[in-house]
């Protein structure tokens, strides 16, 4: 037997490497591969299937050690290549689909768009409620000048705020801002962030949006 160790290894290294093992006469038809996660552990099976060989998975400290066993010389052979012997055990790898991009939502003001301001309170409480509902909502808000109030005591959206911050959306609100307003006291949502924060923020990888 060929002990192999594949922690760290992802799909499909730690089959290609059971395969090249098992065509190795010291290995007589068996070979042990430490792994350290579940689509391993299922086509190694895969792969002791389709070489007729028998399997077991055992618990180890990480992750699992699987064993190939009872693989016959003549089924350990690979003359076709890797990628046919992988396609022949029934083995592809998932394509990890990608994260959503991260969003920071910048909120300076109280009133969303020109205009009317009454209208514009009424159309951002909107807007701030739909994006706690969202299916992908926001990753980080930054409230700011006129929009530190929305974040405070008294605000109509506290509710909403509250909601996105439990579905992991991280709120942050001007420090610089509230201690202009008087608010510093009354923030009822969030921590408190500074311009030099901020500038990081703006600077960085994720989308922005302003409203």
């Amino acid at each position: 037997m060929i002990d192999i160790d594949a922690f760290g290894m992802t799909c499909p290294k730690p089959v290609i490497l059971a395969m090249q093992a098992l065509q190795r006469p010291e290995a007589a038809g068996a070979v042990r591969v430490l792994v350290d996660n579940v689509v391993a552990v299922e086509n190694l099976k895969r792969l002791a299937a389709s070489k007729a060989g028998s399997v077991s998975v055992d618990a180890v400290d990480g992750g699992w050690a699987v064993e190939i066993s009872g693989v016959a010389a003549e089924a350990a052979q690979n003359p076709a290549g890797d990628e046919a012997a992988l396609a022949e055990a029934g083995i592809a790898c998932p394509v990890p689909e990608p994260a959503p991009a991260a969003t920071t939502v910048l909120v300076g003001s109280a009133s969303f768009g020109q205009g009317s301001e009454e209208l514009g309170g009424i159309l951002i409480k909107g807007l701030v409620y739909a994006m706690s509902q969202a299916e992908n909502p926001p990753s980080r808000m930054v409230f700011y000048n006129g929009g530190a109030p929305l974040t405070c005591e008294g605000s109509p959206m506290l509710d909403d705020i509250r909601e996105l911050e439990r579905r992991g959306c991280e709120i942050l609100t001007c420090g610089t801002c509230l201690d202009f307003h008087g608010l510093r006291d009354e923030l009822a949502v969030g921590g408190v962030t500074n311009l030099y924060a901020i500038s990081e923020i703006l600077l960085g990888p994720d989308r922005k949006v302003t409203l």
